[in-house]
Formats: structure tokens, C-alpha cells, sequence
């Protein structure tokens, strides 16, 4: 078993030490490196393998010194390389200025190290490889010990990669060419063969196969078929589908495996590989794809039960939110922000809670941000920006930047503190605010309160009640139409205003809390002054404010929300834009 791996400069890790004892279930987005760490391990047994062949106790080398051994790109079968240097981070073999120590040259080798760390019983052991970079076609693998640990030796790792589809038709492969598949990935082109060589070899009685039909059976109600390569070109796989009338077995239809669905052919595959290729460590790539929610309980729970029973170690790439919700903490192993081990079951729920609800983008700035805007919807984000550089607010940077701003378009105020919850997965310092219209008054603020997270409500029905004043939108049209037909849209509020209103639009009153603008006083005003423009750009209304037009309350919420978010970039310099006063 193995209990450390520590990797420098593989791929997009510089230096990074995953602790994986027991199993492990390797949880986060996509391309967040979980696939790099079952891959660096299968390089690690790579080396090994290559290094026993030619320099251990049978290979017959009568080399005194530990010198490294050369690995070509075609003994990649399990991972493409298109290049070899695609293996170091962000491909650069040689040493860079600020790595290289004191009397090392430009040129030094980047040594590209994976060191695996296990116990065998009492004992532990330690063993680690260095690749040095020769050509784009090769490179040279050493031992960083003295001495392979025998514990080391043992080790058989088996990667299977996600399901990618079936073949029509397979004859039989030998074990290289079915490795190169698999690193094409086209692992499903020898899920006959993985079926066929359990049948033939299995443990002698027949028992491995037994155990693979009869949880096909328990499954998917069907009866598997022994596999037939006997006078045929290929090799047969059918399966009969189980009578539930218990009607004779007499004129039952027998089906190729390749009529299934993708869940069949993604069970038979995983089933496959744990028979055919007993290991003492399985790398599961997304091992729940294709398969449905409940599949994914009953296959986890069958492979931990097999790996338990033959003494295995498995680690499992997922997004499954079933595999983590099934999963002990302290058995996950997170990759939000740098790869950690859980430790409680609340972070196996911001875990879980991650993978459903945030987008790649608001990952990646949220492993930075120091805090998290929740705004109804783009309309309202783009009214603050530009409310923000009118008033030349020290929200304006933020803002005019790459914020981390999630719109709620229209779901329920208390969603903002479940997507909230799952951001703190990412980055558990974030802190967020929540921007509530007027309407929202009825929805308490305690469903959406939790520690990190406030609550921020516009006195107004809505945000964009705070354009509607008539000497700044008269003056907005006449930039767009004639002095005439600006005339005529401020003919209308001035019908539809009360008059006290239309003659001081900042003053607070009730009349604005009760009247959706954008949906009357705004649309009604446009189309009396004959001018097309959408909600979705009213923000241009916004930028020709001046700092006069604005309410209080405006400046008022932009400090509530910077206060929130805490201290997220420098003041804005003299050199800002300025409207004309």
C-alpha cells in the first residue's frame, strides 16, 4: 500500500506531496489535477518496471553505478506524450534562473522526481525516481535510493481510464497493444478481451468469473454469457436478458454486449480490469461516468467491498456527488485550492456542494478573492460598475476588474448562501455580501445569513429605480434622438410622477418602493421618446449620470458592499475618469 507521493516538476505540480493512505477518493473540477496524480503514479511503475529490466537482480547488467536507464516515448503506452518534455511543468527541462543553487550553470537539469512513500505491515519504505530530459523522444530514469525496497517491487498498478466507448468487434490483443489502447484512450476496445481472460485464466475454479456474472445479474437483470473464441475471427460476448414472468429459458434472444447501454459497458469495464488485472493498486479514472446516480452507489460499495476482500488499495477520480456523500472525510482527498485531505464532514459537504454548483471560472477566482457579490441579475452588476466609477468610489477597481460577482437570476435570495457555503471549499477566508431589491423584503434574513455572509437590501423596488430622473434622462435621449422627442418621453413621467417626485427624483418615498421601473416608468418612457434600449443595457444610462443625480443610498450601498468584501484592491487615483460636472 502506499501512503505518500510526493512529485517536483510533473506536469502542472511543482512540488506537491498528496497523503493518500487507505482508499481515496480524489474530489474537485476539472483540470484540477487529479488525473495528473494517478498518471504520476503510473509513470512511477513505469521507471520501476524498466529499471528492474534492465538493471535489477535478473536483467543480467553487470553495472556497478546507479546510472540512469532510457525510457522512450513509445514506453508511454498508458499516457500519450506527444512531445516528452509534456511531462515536466510547464514544459521546461532545464533549470530556471531563480531555481538554479549556488555553482549551478543555465543548462542544469530539471529533475523531474516522483516519490512514493507505503507500508508493508511494520515496515515502511521509500522509494523515489529521478527523469532527467534527454530529446523530445527520450529521456533517462534513475533510482533517487540505493536500493530498491522489496515492498516497492511488489506494487502492481493498474490505471483505468474513463469509458470512452466500445468497439464493434475485438480479436485477441496482447498486453502491449491492449496498453496502448488504454493510453489512446480507447480502453473500451478491449473490454472483450479483459472478460475473455478472466473466463480462460481467472484463479483456476472459475470463481472470478462467477463473481463477475453474478453482479452483472444483481445489476442489470441479465445473464452474462461465457465468452467464446473458438472458430470465430472474434471474440463472442453476449448476454441473455433475465425472465421476470419466469417464463422457460427456451427461445430466450442472446445479445452482443455492444447492444447495451454506456452504464452496462462502464460496469463490465471496471469489473473487467479489477479480474483480469489483479493489482494491489487501482487507479479508477471517473469510474461513474455513464452510470446512473443509484448505479454509482451499488458499483462503489462493490468495488470497495472486492478491494477490501483482496487486499487492494483504490484510488478513485470523481465529480460524483453519490462517491463523495458515501465517502469518509478523512478518506477524500480535495483538490479546491492546493490538494488536502478532509477532516470533517462539513468540508466533505463544501466538497460536494462545489462540484454542483460552481463554474470553472468562479473557481479560479475565488482561490484568490477575498470576497464573493451576489446580485440579482447583470443588469444590476453592471449599474454598480458604473454607478461605482461616477462617483469615483474605491469599489470601482474591483468592479472594473475580474470580480467574483454570481447573479442569482431570479432563484430564491437563500441559494446565494448554499452557492456561498460551497465557494468556502475553494477559499475558506472568502467573505460575501448579498444585494437584495426592495421586493425582497419578505424573505427573511436569516435564510440567507451565515457566518462570512451578509445581507444588503435597496430601499427601492429595484435597482434601476434609481435612474429615473427626468433631467438626466432627457438629457441621456437627446444624445440618441431629437430635442423633440426627448421632449415627449419627459412629458410622459411627467404624467406618470407624482409631481413632488418628478421635481426632486432623489427624495425617498414610498411611490418608489411599490413601483417596478424597469418594468413601467423606464420601457413607458423610451418608447414615448422612440428610442429601442434593453434592461440589459441600461447601465449605459448609468455611466452619463452625474454624482448630483445620484441618491444617497447609492453611495451608501457601494460602502456596505466594500466594507463586506474587505480590503480587494488599491484606491482609485486622481487619474479616473470624471463626468462633467
Amino acid at each position: 500500500m502506499i501512503n505518500k507521493v510526493h512529485v517536483r516538476y510533473f506536469k502542472r505540480f511543482k512540488d506537491q506531496m498528496f497523503d493518500l493512505s487507505d482508499h481515496v477518493v480524489l474530489a474537485g473540477p476539472n483540470n484540477s489535477g487529479k488525473t495528473t496524480l494517478l498518471q504520476a503514479i503510473v509513470v512511477w511503475s513505469l521507471a520501476l518496471q524498466k529499471w528492474r529490466e534492465r538493471r535489477g537482480p535478473d536483467s543480467g547488467s553487470q553495472a556497478k553505478e546507479r546510472r540512469g536507464v532510457p525510457l522512450t516515448r513509445g514506453d508511454f503506452t498508458a499516457l500519450p506524450l506527444r512531445l516528452m518534455d509534456h511531462l515536466w511543468t510547464d514544459t521546461i527541462t532545464a533549470l530556471t534562473k531563480e531555481e538554479r543553487g549556488q555553482g549551478q550553470k543555465p543548462g542544469e537539469p530539471r529533475m523531474l522526481e516522483i516519490t512514493l512513500e507505503g507500508r508493508d505491515g511494520e515496515h515502511e519504505w521509500k522509494l523515489g525516481f529521478e527523469f532527467r530530459y534527454n530529446s523530445s523522444e527520450q529521456l533517462y530514469v534513475s533510482p533517487a535510493e540505493d536500493a530498491v525496497p522489496p515492498a516497492a517491487e511488489q506494487l502492481s498498478v493498474v490505471h483505468v481510464p474513463p469509458f470512452s466507448g466500445i468497439g464493434h468487434a475485438e480479436t485477441r490483443f496482447d498486453r502491449p497493444f491492449q496498453d496502448l489502447l488504454i493510453g489512446q484512450g480507447k480502453a473500451g476496445d478491449i473490454l472483450r478481451n479483459l472478460l475473455w481472460e478472466v473466463h480462460q485464466r481467472g484463479d483456476g475454479d472459475g470463481s472470478k468469473w462467477n463473481e463477475i456474472k453474478n453482479q452483472v445479474a444483481d445489476l442489470f437483470k441479465v445473464d452474462l454469457l461465457p465468452p467464446q473464441y473458438v472458430g470465430v475471427p472474434h471474440i463472442v460476448c453476449e448476454y441473455e436478458r433475465q425472465e421476470l414472468d419466469r417464463a422457460p429459458r427456451r427461445g430466450r434472444v442472446r445479445l452482443d454486449v455492444a447492444s447495451a447501454g454506456s452504464g452496462f459497458h462502464q460496469v463490465l469495464l471496471l469489473l473487467g480490469f479489477f479480474y483480469a488485472r489483479p493489482a494491489t493498486i487501482l487507479l479508477l479514472d471517473e469510474p461513474d461516468a455513464h452510470l446512473h446516480v443509484i448505479l454509482q452507489k451499488q458499483i462503489y460499495d462493490t468495488i470497495r467491498r472486492a478491494a477490501t476482500k483482496q487486499n487492494c488499495q483504490v484510488l478513485i477520480a470523481t465529480h460524483s456527488e453519490i462517491l463523495i456523500d458515501n465517502t469518509s472525510p478523512a478518506q477524500i482527498l480535495s483538490f479546491y485550492g492546493a490538494p488536502h485531505r478532509l477532516a470533517i464532514d462539513t468540508e466533505r459537504d463544501q466538497v460536494r456542494e462545489a462540484l454542483k454548483r460552481l463554474s470553472a471560472m468562479e473557481i479560479l477566482l475565488a482561490e484568490k478573492a477575498s470576497g464573493v457579490l451576489y446580485a440579482e441579475d447583470q443588469t444590476d452588476a453592471d449599474l454598480l460598475t458604473a454607478w461605482a466609477k461616477v462617483l469615483r468610489h474605491r469599489l470601482s477597481s474591483w468592479l472594473g476588474g475580474l470580480p467574483l460577482i454570481h447573479l442569482m437570476q431570479g432563484r430564491r435570495p437563500k441559494d446565494a448562501r448554499a452557492h456561498f457555503f460551497a465557494l468556502r471549499a475553494v477559499n475558506p477566508a472568502v467573505r460575501g455580501i448579498v444585494l437584495l431589491d426592495g421586493d425582497d423584503r419578505n424573505e427573511p434574513d436569516a435564510d440567507v445569513l451565515t457566518d462570512g455572509l451578509l445581507v444588503a437590501r435597496w430601499t427601492r423596488y429595484e435597482a434601476e429605480s434609481y435612474l429615473v430622473h427626468p433631467p438626466m434622462l432627457r438629457r441621456f435621449v437627446e444624445t440618441r434622438a431629437s430635442p423633440l422627442m426627448a421632449a415627449a418621453g419627459d412629458n410622459y413621467l411627467q404624467g406618470k410622477l407624482p409631481p413632488f417626485l418628478y421635481q426632486e427624483p432623489n427624495r425617498e418615498d414610498e411611490y418608489w418602493a411599490t413601483t417596478p421601473a424597469s418594468k413601467t416608468l423606464l420601457p413607458g418612457f423610451f418608447r414615448a421618446a422612440g428610442v429601442e434600449l434593453p434592461k440589459s443595457e441600461y447601465y449605459l444610462i448609468a455611466e452619463t449620470m452625474r454624482e448630483a443625480e445620484l441618491p444617497p443610498e447609492v453611495t451608501a450601498k457601494l460602502d456596505v458592499i466594500a466594507d463586506a468584501l474587505g480590503p480587494y484592491a488599491p484606491p482609485p487615483t486622481a487619474a479616473m475618469d470624471r463626468n462633467d460636472e
